[in-house]
């Protein structure tokens, strides 16, 4: 009985696993096939898990190279390019026999991420291998070039330009090239073989317009780039460059045009926006340029309408308030002065520096807001404690309003960052007069006309 019940255990168990391996084997079939099957046919993320699934249950390295090839190229084709080498060197490290057409997309992974030298030497051993194609031909080219091995790039594209005179893509690439490498000569040469070619090609007129700038040629430039608009006019690249070519013309509201049928091409783009902004920057400052002419010429009022049309283009810029604000103040407008000059120092902090508070001291002060103009004449000796000026306003406003005490303070002050100034001495002088303080206010006037004896004692006009 014993005997008859340890049997079948056995038995039992042989069963289960025998079953258990025909199923990992069935499994790992189906995510072969799963896992070349959908990355093919474009599912890559489906893909991914299927050929995740099969690299984690093999120990095969037959079958885990056959998981790392379409790995890397479902996560090269979703734009994963960091992943996609990763699994490649890993492909790479197994030391197994590579196929070239992972040889292919190891030197197309290496491209796109930057890294030429094993790019090339990928595409390589791809051609090697016997993908001899010419697209990849000129994917070794590229990468030969970007490494540094120009001649060999250059005679590689050269070689396929004669084997197919009729190759238009090999002689465009051929032509970037000697553009950068400042062989203009040469590359007008093809770039006109490939107009002979197809006049319809708007990339060629698109090269030409390259040339003309870099010979510093804006008129034919444009005159090229339209060529290339002509033959594709909703190529937001070209319309892109006509914009920046038009702004360095100065012909602002062509340029304004142009962003606008970029926009209606694309409503998000960004670039757009961005050249819109920098042409109402460049306007702005055109016109401040005008306003500041004004002024030279003591025009003021011409000078403010210019200020005003630049804040208009640009109303964040905290000089055109910081300029304006000033202009305001020698025409007399103090409100509107102190109204630019604060929107200015709220723009920026750092226009303190260039004794914007003092100069909204002096503003208060001519509106009679005294306690206003004593605390921004504080703000300004805050910045720049020995600020002559500024102590010297302050001493005039405390004392307009009869608090000789505090003015006194000020006064002190003065004598102290200019000991060897008369107008200290003189000013305190003053003070302790009208405090009665007759001996005081004598020895500090003789103080005064010791270090200046043409100093002008107690005038308002030389004081203050």
């Amino acid at each position: 009985m014993n005997k008859f019940q340890k049997v079948p255990i056995f038995i039992v168990l042989l069963f289960l696993i025998s079953i258990f391996s025909i199923q990992n084997s069935y499994a790992n079939e189906k995510n072969i096939e799963k896992c070349h099957s959908f990355s093919k046919m474009g599912l890559h993320e489906p893909a991914i898990g299927h050929c995740l699934k099969l690299l984690n249950s093999v120990s095969n390295d037959q079958k885990k190279s056959y998981a790392l090839y379409y790995l890397a190229n479902s996560y090269f084709s979703l734009g994963d390019n960091l992943s996609a080498i990763k699994y490649i060197d890993e492909l790479v490290k197994l030391n197994t026999t590579i196929t070239k057409e992972a040889y292919y997309l190891a030197g197309l992974t290496n491209l796109k991420l930057g890294n030429n030298k094993r790019a090339s030497e990928y595409l390589e051993k791809a051609i090697e291998s016997g993908l001899d194609g010419v697209d990849i031909q000129r994917l070794y080219a590229r990468s030969l070039f970007k490494s540094g091995h120009v001649n060999l790039s250059n005679l590689i594209l050269t070689g396929l330009m004669y084997k197919n005179l009729d190759d238009i893509v090999s002689m465009t690439q051929l032509i970037e090239n000697l553009i950068i490498l400042e062989d203009y000569s040469k590359a007008t040469n093809i770039i006109n073989k490939v107009i002979k070619i197809d006049p319809e090609y708007s990339y060629s007129f698109y090269l030409k317009y390259q040339l003309s700038r870099l010979y510093n040629d804006n008129k034919d430039a444009l005159i090229n780039l339209n060529k290339a608009l002509l033959r594709d006019r909703n190529n937001i690249g070209y319309i892109i460059e006509k914009v920046k070519i038009l702004t360095q013309d100065k012909k602002y509201e062509l340029a304004k045009y142009n962003i606008s049928s970029i926009q209606k091409l694309d409503p998000g783009n960004i670039q757009s926006s961005i050249l819109l902004e920098n042409i109402l920057d460049i306007q702005a400052f055109d016109l401040q340029d005008i306003a500041r002419n004004h002024i030279r010429v003591k025009d003021y009022a011409n000078s403010i309408n210019y200020y005003n049309r630049a804040i208009k283009y640009n109303p964040s810029n905290s000089l055109f308030y910081f300029e304006r604000g000033q202009v305001h103040m020698i025409l007399e407008n103090y409100e509107k002065s102190a109204d630019d000059l604060i929107i200015a120092i709220s723009l920026n902090k750092d226009l303190e520096k260039n004794n914007l508070n003092l100069l909204l001291g002096k503003i208060f002060f001519k509106q009679e807001m005294i306690k206003l103009s004593v605390e921004y004449m504080d703000k300004e000796l805050e910045i720049n404690p020995s600020n002559k000026e500024a102590l010297m306003w302050q001493v005039r406003s405390l004392s307009e309003i009869g608090d000789y005490q505090e003015a006194t303070k000020y006064a002190d002050k003065l004598i102290k960052y200019n000991p060897d100034s008369p107008d200290g001495y003189a000013i305190l002088g003053d003070i302790k007069l009208m405090l009665g303080n007759i001996n005081e206010s004598n020895q500090l006037h003789e103080k005064a006309l010791l270090i200046d004896p043409n100093y002008n004692i107690a005038t308002k006009t030389k004081v203050f």
